[in-house]
């Protein structure tokens, strides 16, 4: 061991020399970390500018209608007469702007000391409402502004009903209410003079309750139903409607108003309906009079294939039905006709040496039936009977006969026939 004297540290030294070591190494490396941060927000930049580009479009684009509505700001109790709406050259992100809407800006026009009457231009000042959009140019940048005063007139609210109540639900009109009863309506002199009403519409489809509350927003209407552009006071309105179950039902067959005459020889096989039948509401009197719904009618003239349609029925004052419309198909038959025809028939392998003995008669009754038309128009010459004398010898015997005739045709023959033979000198 040699000599000298060597101290371990104390923890107060150890930990002063790492603070010292730790500024000495941020001393030295901060150029670095600075470097290192500032070329990460370059590349940033450059990922940015090639993938999602800074660039400026028109919006709404040209071809489609200006739809940024420029508000009138100043004007005091006067409105102005003109709407008007702009578009604008805006610049952004390429992602941004492919999500525009008009929504995303506020464009205003500034009124203030314009008299009544008066047509000037003034400049109007759009703004984004999104971060990142800037709006380059307004087009146009001015508009024509006209001050007028406003008119005003007190009108009634109107429910105005759409859909139907369920099928025996009745609303109780006497007691269906509209808070608030009256609104005030004002603007242009023309467009208040034009509002036949202020309605708050309400739909009834399935509605079952007794009562019934609905809020929505007024809307003024002309009297050819145009949505006027007013400002009505207040802009809502609560309905409530009162409903009463004061109908009965009862299902009740339907049958069908056949008009007209098949084809001839045709006639109507088989009806059917789908479905056959119908659920009526309405008041109790006149449903329990009810024997059964009718269907427009079905004309069958000169048919004699299937008919498959759709009627609508008809309409009974005061009753509903669960539904508007049934198929009718019509079905037909031909109508069956017999006759009884007299063949002469046709003799085949007749012996050498052999005739038919001519003084006795020599025919086949054929019972033919089918259809009517069919019937009637069969001729003698359209049936054929042969008669096989393959074998036979001289006098009477009874041989084989085959009776043939027109498709569609049912035909009734003896299976024989007699037939007497003669010898013949040679």
């Amino acid at each position: 061991m040699t000599g000298g004297n060597h101290r371990r540290p104390s923890r107060r030294q150890a930990a002063h020399q790492v603070l010292a070591g730790s500024l000495r190494s941020l001393r030295e490396h901060w150029l670095q970390a600075a470097f290192s941060l500032v070329a990460a927000f370059a590349i940033w930049f450059v990922v940015q500018d090639v993938e999602n580009p800074l660039v400026s479009v028109t919006f709404p684009e040209e071809g489609q209608p200006a739809s940024i509505v420029v508000t009138p700001e100043n004007a005091g109790p006067y409105i102005a007469r003109e709407n008007h709406s702009v578009r604008v050259i805006v610049e952004g992100r390429a992602d941004d702007l492919a999500a525009l809407t008009p929504a995303d800006f506020e464009a205003r026009v500034d009124v203030r000391g314009m008299q009544p009457g008066v047509e000037e231009f003034r400049q109007v000042r759009v703004t984004s409402r999104r971060p990142g959009i800037r709006v380059l140019q307004v087009i146009p940048s001015q508009v024509r502004i006209t001050l007028v005063e406003p008119a005003t007139r007190e009108i009634p609210v109107t429910i105005r009903r759409s859909g139907q109540l369920p099928a025996g639900f009745l609303e109780d009109e006497a007691r269906t209410t509209v808070d608030p009863a009256v609104v005030t309506i004002s603007g242009l002199p023309e467009r208040v003079e034009a509002v036949q009403s202020v309605d708050l519409d309400v739909n009834l489809s399935g509605v079952k309750d007794q009562s019934y509350t609905v809020t929505g927003e007024l809307v003024a209407r002309s009297s050819t139903g145009t949505v006027e552009t007013v400002t009505i006071n207040p802009p809502r309105a609560t309905a409530t409607i009162r409903i009463t179950q004061a109908f009965v039902q009862r299902t009740i067959p339907i049958l069908v108003d056949v008009t007209g005459t098949p084809s001839p020889g045709y006639r109507i096989a088989a009806i059917a309906i789908d479905p056959p039948a119908v659920t009526v509401s309405g008041e109790r009197a006149v449903v329990n009079e009810l024997t059964a719904a009718l269907t427009e009618k079905v004309d069958v003239t000169g048919a004699r294939t299937e008919l498959r349609l759709v009627r609508n029925l008809v309409a009974i004052p005061n009753v509903s039905f669960d539904r508007r419309s049934v198929t009718v198909t019509v079905s037909f038959e031909a109508i069956q006709s017999s006759a009884a025809v007299l063949v002469a028939p046709e003799l085949q392998n007749l012996p050498a040496g052999f005739a038919r003995d001519p003084s006795r008669p020599l025919y086949v009754e054929v019972r033919v039936t089918g259809p009517a038309d069919l019937v009637a128009a069969l001729k003698p010459s359209d049936l054929r009977a042969v008669v096989s004398l393959a074998g036979a010898t001289a006098g009477t015997a009874a041989y084989p006969v085959t009776v043939t005739g027109p498709s569609g045709l049912k035909l009734e023959a003896p299976t024989t026939v007699s037939v007497t033979l003669i010898q013949v000198l040679p």
